[in-house]
């Protein structure tokens, strides 16, 4: 889940800090004079980097921050164990409490968020095939001890490295992460995060999952399993070509015109490449792509009781920010989700945090740090949603046979839901809305407006129904028959019974229609 972030201007009473017993702020000072060498002030506590520097109106310090939230939530020592919406609850509340930080206020500059991800073939096979990213190769970190490629863009960077091999864990462990170095790249794909607090917006899950997944599904690879010598010499060239990053870039030296024609040729070329790659190498990427999205999910699963705590704890943020008012008690002593032998002796006792999950603590070795009891693994998905199940419609509604919700004043033979209609969705039931944006919206169109992104989901629940049907005949036009009612000459003697039942289907769908297909 979330990782590294850096704020650069923490929402904080400086001075009520600097009596903070948690943290001790050194400054570099001559000492035989007496003389600060650097303003600058520095502490660490728990995996978190803090910097007292001077304002440049020469009227105080602003903090700055840098760390890991994960490691934080570890007492320091590391993050490789899973990090859930729980554990994010928890050590925001912490953060809050003890720093007395503006979560509100407290604007994020970078972000990280990814998965570790347990694969079923060693990460070698992934990291040693990486071919690039969006045209742009990976590079390998210098100054890691571990394998650490990573592809920089503008925005945002994506990073691939092998967990298990840093932290000397058993198993294949992938770590898969974005880090966003400017928060542009969040609002350009519909994702709302701008302070520390809206990491527990729980709308912005789906959507940073669907971001990682596709995300990863945008990486080109190699396959040692394609043999080149059983393809065509047209394949063969492609095959080839494809596998070398270095021919993906696009030259600096072309004119805006001449980069715009290569850019769109690579783009033909890279779709063949796909083609290639699917039809003759393994199933790897596919594979591991499921798992990010399975594991992220499971990270994010949220049931009626945590989404209620989740509330209450950003009420009572808010109130810890008006001088004056007193927070609202968040009930006893603390469930901690963790063992709570973790704790170090230093750390002050946790008693203000609210009692998050209610499950027995399972029998777990110690051998395997990535286990962290996720709520969703008890193979009970049933359980977690973020609503309890509607009612069931009245008799004689229409329902969208695709998203199951009932069509409030249909138009003569509507069957699916329209743009108003999810506009309206959007004002009256906003987390049904987010449900059903986060199955029928990409990530590229959940950038736009609201009514476009409407529009655009409209469009894709009509089509999750018709390209059952659509897409088959696409494949069948050369078996249509011409005006005259002739067949085509390679296909003299094709009879019904050779198509397959999806094909079929699809033929008896347009049956009667103006798109009929005569065989």
């Amino acid at each position: 889940m979330f990782d590294g972030t850096t704020i650069l201007d923490v929402s904080v009473d400086v001075d009520l800090l600097l009596t903070n017993d948690r943290l001790t702020f050194g400054a570099l000072v001559d000492t035989q004079t007496g003389f600060i060498l650097n303003p600058i002030r520095r502490a660490n506590h728990r995996g978190l980097r803090f910097r007292l520097v001077p304002r440049q109106t020469q009227q105080g310090y602003r903090l700055e921050m840098k760390g890991s939230l994960h490691k934080f939530h570890n007492n320091g020592r590391h993050n490789a164990d899973q990090f859930t919406v729980n554990d994010l609850l928890l050590t925001l509340d912490e953060i809050t409490r003890s720093y007395g930080f503006n979560l509100f206020k407290s604007k994020i500059n970078t972000l990280e968020f990814g998965v570790n991800v347990e694969l079923p073939f060693p990460v070698s096979q992934v990291l040693n095939n990486l071919v690039c990213y969006k045209n742009l190769p990976f590079s390998i970190d210098p100054y890691s001890d571990t394998p650490y490629y990573i592809c920089r863009l503008q925005r945002y960077a994506v990073k691939c490295y092998d967990k298990g091999k840093q932290k000397g864990l058993d198993g294949n462990w992938l770590r898969l992460e974005i880090r966003v170095n400017k928060m542009e790249y969040f609002k350009g794909n519909g994702i709302k995060i701008r302070t520390l607090a809206d990491l527990m917006n729980v709308a912005n899950y789906p959507l940073l999952g669907a971001l990682l997944v596709d995300t990863f599904n945008e990486i080109l690879f190699d396959d040692p399993a394609i043999i080149s010598a059983n393809l065509s010499p047209v394949k063969q060239q492609l095959y080839q070509n494809g596998r070398n990053s270095r021919y993906w870039q696009i030259p600096e030296d072309l004119t805006r015109k001449q980069a715009n024609a290569h850019y769109q040729r690579l783009g033909r070329e890279r779709r063949r490449y796909r083609v290639l790659f699917e039809q003759y190498g393994g199933k790897w990427q596919h594979e591991a792509a499921t798992l990010i999205g399975q594991t992220w999910t499971q990270l994010t699963a949220i049931d009626d009781p945590l989404l209620k705590h989740i509330n209450e704890h950003l009420t009572a943020w808010q109130d810890l920010t008006k001088p004056g008012i007193p927070p609202p008690s968040l009930g006893g002593t603390c469930q901690q989700l963790t063992d709570p032998g973790n704790l170090s002796s230093e750390d002050l006792p946790y008693t203000t945090c609210q009692q998050l999950t209610n499950f027995a603590k399972n029998e777990m070795s110690a051998i395997n740090p990535l286990y962290s009891e996720l709520i969703a693994d008890s193979n009970q998905p049933d359980k977690y949603t973020l609503e309890p199940p509607d009612p069931p419609p009245p008799p004689g509604a229409v329902v969208c046979p695709i998203t199951n919700i009932p069509i409030e004043s249909p138009r003569p033979s509507q069957r699916f839901l329209s743009a108003t209609q999810l506009r309206n969705l959007y004002d009256i039931d906003r987390p049904k809305f987010d449900n059903v944006a986060a199955r029928f919206l990409t990530a590229k169109q959940a950038g736009v407006s609201l009514d476009k992104q409407c529009y655009y989901m409209a469009h894709n629940i009509r089509n999750s129904h018709t390209n059952q049907f659509n897409n088959p005949l696409r494949r069948i036009k050369k078996y249509q028959r011409g005006p005259s009612g002739q067949l085509p000459l390679l296909f003299p003697n094709i009879q019904l019974y050779q198509f397959s039942e999806r094909i079929q289907a699809g033929i008896a769908y347009r049956r009667g229609t103006r798109h009929e297909i005569d065989i």
